[in-house]
């Protein structure tokens, strides 16, 4: 690790990832870890978001690791280093024993001025404003599955869930809670096709690519239409990766996958789709797919040309107009976004959920007011009940104001 500070309080190096990583030492060395872990808590459940967020903490070594907040800023004034402290006592309640220009610094990926060192700050109680939850940070919950049929040999599905920030992409358990910001929420579910375990290749490729590109995506959603022409050129680039990949080997020639990507912000919702995985919203308009199926018959029944009936049975319902890999036509990914808002919530399937739950059935369950952990599993299990032959994934997730 790269050393950044020796002192006679404190060690400080930045990780490879750039985390920095402060050791305690010296005069009330404990005291002081204890309560900086504290003050970094209060902070990111109050949705301050010009601070470090607490990466973890180690007692023994009276080590913390948080994210970084860019560089020191020597031209910042004392009058507005004092207005930035100001705000963080009157907005988060906490008030920071050392309010200097030394203690801030400049983040170029947040694009704004941050406070760090908050050993002997003090935590004081909620800001009215956030006890009556009238902050702008958002706080999403997801919770994932992903169940083999018993009509294939392989899971054919593959899904995603990462957690990317201006250090680092990580990837996330299959439930879980994060804040919007700086941090970003990637959720995807793709369904491969193809012989001899071709399907399964493929749409773990996919979210082997969604993993690679995602540090360079997050600075590259700026406008709505810098965000669409990037997960275009994502979506091209997955089907470039199968589509060269199933010219080098027999058995994997012709594979494909679909995909549904979201990506969330701490202010919008992005998305990118090709196939017939699905993207729902469910919010106080009701519940609504975002996505088109990339199928004939299904755009027939969305016409009213025929009945759902016809079109669950219909023969060419798995035939798809376009897909990742699959041939070697250029795909025509779908991309869009819309603001995030309070208490939305959207869900990530593949195919097996529509193959064991009709469209009234699945938008009556998304509506439920239940936990998300429970939706889900409610979703997978009666779906699955229902029919067992296809893999059944899917992601239901939550948005919030905290």
């Amino acid at each position: 690790m790269k050393e950044l500070k020796d002192g006679l309080r404190s060690l400080v190096r930045i990780d490879f990832r750039g985390n920095v990583h402060k050791q305690f030492r010296g005069t009330d060395s404990d005291k002081r870890f204890t309560n900086e872990v504290a003050v970094l808590k209060a902070l990111e459940d109050r949705g301050a978001t010009n601070v470090p967020r607490l990466v973890g903490h180690d007692p023994e070594t009276l080590t913390l690791i948080t994210t970084n907040c860019g560089s020191p800023a020597p031209l910042i004034t004392v009058e507005k280093a004092q207005v930035l402290f100001q705000e963080l006592e009157d907005k988060y309640g906490i008030r920071h024993d050392d309010p200097e220009p030394r203690n801030v610094t400049y983040s170029p990926h947040l694009g704004k001025f941050c406070l760090i060192d908050f050993e002997l700050s003090e935590i004081l109680p909620i800001p009215s404003e956030i006890k009556t939850g009238k902050t702008n940070v958002l706080r999403a919950n997801w919770a994932a599955s992903s169940v083999k049929g018993n009509g294939h040999l392989s899971n054919d599905d593959s899904f995603i869930t990462l957690t990317v920030n201006p250090e680092s992409t990580d990837p996330l358990p299959k439930s879980g809670e994060i804040l919007l910001d700086p941090s970003h929420l990637v959720l995807a579910v793709s369904d491969g096709m193809g012989g001899h375990n071709a399907g399964e290749f493929a749409s773990r490729l996919l979210m082997s690519r969604i993993r690679k590109e995602a540090a360079e995506l997050y600075h590259q959603l700026g406008t709505s239409e810098d965000a669409q022409n990037a997960l275009d050129a994502l979506l091209r680039q997955c089907h470039h990766d199968v589509t060269e990949l199933a010219k080098q080997n027999g058995n994997t020639e012709g594979m494909g996958a679909t995909l549904t990507m979201a990506w969330i912000s701490h202010s919008r919702l992005f998305w990118a789709h090709i196939g017939d995985s699905r993207l729902y919203l469910i919010d106080d308009e009701g519940v609504r797919q975002l996505t088109q199926d990339d199928c004939r018959a299904w755009h027939q029944w969305k016409r009213g040309d025929i009945t759902e009936y016809a079109y669950r049975n219909h023969p060419r319902r798995s035939v798809l107009s376009d897909v990742l890999g699959g041939s070697t036509h250029e795909p025509f990914p779908k991309t869009s976004s819309l603001p995030l808002k309070d208490k939305q919530r959207i869900m990530i399937c593949s195919d097996g959920i529509m193959d064991g739950l009709w469209e009234k059935n699945i938008q009556e369950m998304l509506a439920e007011k239940k936990p998300v952990p429970e939706i889900m599993e409610n979703l997978s299990r009666k779906a699955i009940e229902n029919d067992d032959k296809d893999d059944t994934t899917l992601i239901v997730a939550e948005i919030s104001r905290i």
